[in-house]
């Protein structure tokens, strides 16, 4: 199923919902959903990881905003919603998602009956063994399969195998790196630190100066009025990290000094340009507070 993308609109959007979650995160009494619980839920492996706090999302209000309102997506995920139940917007809470080389694993908080899901699966021409269900999508390599975890917990998995969804609740090695106490995250291990094509030159020539890393850390937390956002890398070593903290600061340099020539105070590479990186031991730490109004200011432009 697919939800109609709507290109920079959308992507402006989710970036009002990030700074909307992390502003009022201390604020409001939700449950916090325990990201490292889910994480331990996805199977042995290493990829391009997010956390995100749809409960945050939804119990600000920012989560209608993002998806807009229901009833306007394709008809398969319409058909998806009758048969289930299950819309997510009201019935997702928190996932995490790893993806890697095609395939994907999550890890989802959700309000969801089994046996609807079940009958989802089998009009579509799935078929369940046991606990495990699957059904093919779009694709032939992309087949989507399913297994309950735990009350209000379920593992999903997209690969061409359709019984991927087997591997949940294995022995999962805990990573080495700590999954930050923060609404949004996002892991990348090194040997994913490419700028896609068509990338701008900046995010390309940003990614280039990460030689030397071995996984890169973002986050976003609120701190008093500000959103705070960290960027951890690790590196093979002091040196490496030395080097890269230095590229990284002719990147923000470079950034500072085109936006002031062309007079730019508000665009992205802009508020980028006004971070500060600095190496520590083995990792470069870098830092990035910005008010709330300036990022209204960037999502008008």
């Amino acid at each position: 199923m697919t939800v109609p993308r709507k290109g920079a609109l959308a992507a402006a959007v989710l970036l009002l919902a990030a700074a909307a979650l992390v502003l009022l995160w201390p604020r409001l009494p939700w449950r916090r959903t325990d990201a490292r619980s889910l994480l331990a839920e996805l199977p042995p492996g290493d990829g391009l990881t997010v956390f995100v706090d749809a409960r945050a999302l939804r119990q600000t209000g920012i989560l209608q905003r993002l998806a807009g309102e229901a009833g306007a997506e394709d008809d398969e995920y319409k058909r998806f919603v009758e048969t289930t139940g299950f819309e997510y917007r009201r019935d997702l809470d928190a996932f995490v998602l790893r993806s890697d080389d095609g395939r994907r694993w999550i890890a989802a908080e959700a309000r969801i009956d089994d046996a609807k899901l079940r009958r989802y699966f089998f009009a579509q021409g799935g078929r369940c063994v046991g606990p495990l269900c699957s059904m093919q999508g779009s694709t032939v390599e992309r087949q989507i399969s399913w297994v309950r975890l735990r009350r209000g917990r379920l593992g999903i998995a997209v690969s061409p195998d359709p019984l991927a969804a087997a591997a949940f609740g294995g022995k999962s090695q805990p990573p080495e790196w700590q999954p930050p106490d923060a609404p949004l995250w996002l892991y990348v291990p090194a040997r994913m630190l490419k700028a896609p094509g068509g990338a701008p030159a900046w995010l390309a020539l940003a990614l280039e100066s990460l030689r030397g890393a071995r996984w890169l850390l973002w986050s976003a937390t609120a701190e008093g009025t500000k959103i705070l956002v960290r960027l951890e890398i690790a590196c093979t070593g002091e040196e490496p990290a030395r080097l890269i903290a230095a590229r990284w600061e002719d990147v923000l340099m470079a950034l500072k000094q085109a936006a002031e020539a062309a007079g730019d105070t508000n665009s992205l590479p802009a508020l980028l340009a006004e971070g500060s990186v600095r190496a520590d031991k083995n990792r470069v730490l870098g830092e990035w507070r910005q008010d709330w109004k300036r990022l209204e200011q960037l999502l008008g432009q």
